[in-house]
């Protein structure tokens, strides 16, 4: 239940301030956070811990772990073990694991945890787009870890809201690398008997 509590602090958090409007027309219009398209949310380019920009869209092709968390979470912590096993295990399958460490406003926070802990899988720094992503992707971001799970052609295989359980994980991971990816039809060629 702390977890859920916390989690929502961070989503209300991470919502962009509410100012007090300008002009009586304002005050009608209701607070709404922008949308962005599934094909929007993919191209989302978040730093890194060395300044490099990534999107997720560049890890098309591989089966896509993606994994909202936060320094501060105690499950986000004691899940990321199973997610560096996991890219251990399947990345030579095409797995990839990526973390986007909700902390966006302490960067040194990611950093000190970080070393402490090895992790074989990007960070990406995660900023006020987070719950525009998340809701993108088919989610409603209601607390951390939160995780999506996309397959090869970058569609939405499954959305996990909490801490994986290892056995829960493995099956999912191995579903999502069996599908195959639908391959657009060859081009039909046309020849002309002289």
């Amino acid at each position: 239940m702390a977890a859920a509590a916390a989690g929502f602090g961070v989503y209300q958090w991470l919502l962009p301030p509410h100012t007090a409007p300008a002009t009586a027309a304002a005050t009608s219009a209701p607070d709404t956070i922008p949308t962005l398209s599934t094909g929007q949310a993919l191209n989302v380019a978040l730093d890194d811990l060395s300044g490099n920009q990534h999107t997720l869209a560049d890890w098309h092709g591989k089966v896509l772990l993606v994994n909202f968390w936060a320094t501060w979470c105690p499950p986000c912590r004691q899940e990321i073990p199973l997610l560096v096993r996991l890219q251990a295990k399947y990345a030579a399958q095409g797995l990839q694991v990526v973390g986007i460490a909700t902390d966006e406003q302490n960067e040194k926070d990611v950093r000190t945890f970080l070393r402490r802990m090895v992790v074989n899988y990007p960070i990406l720094m995660g900023d006020n787009r987070v719950p525009q992503i998340i809701s993108a992707l088919g989610g409603n971001f209601i607390g951390l870890p939160y995780t999506v799970v996309l397959d090869r052609g970058g569609r939405v295989f499954k959305i996990h809201s909490g801490e994986l359980e290892p056995a829960e994980a493995e099956g999912l991971i191995r579903t999502a690398l069996s599908l195959t990816v639908p391959t657009p039809p060859a081009p039909v060629t046309v020849t002309h008997a002289n």
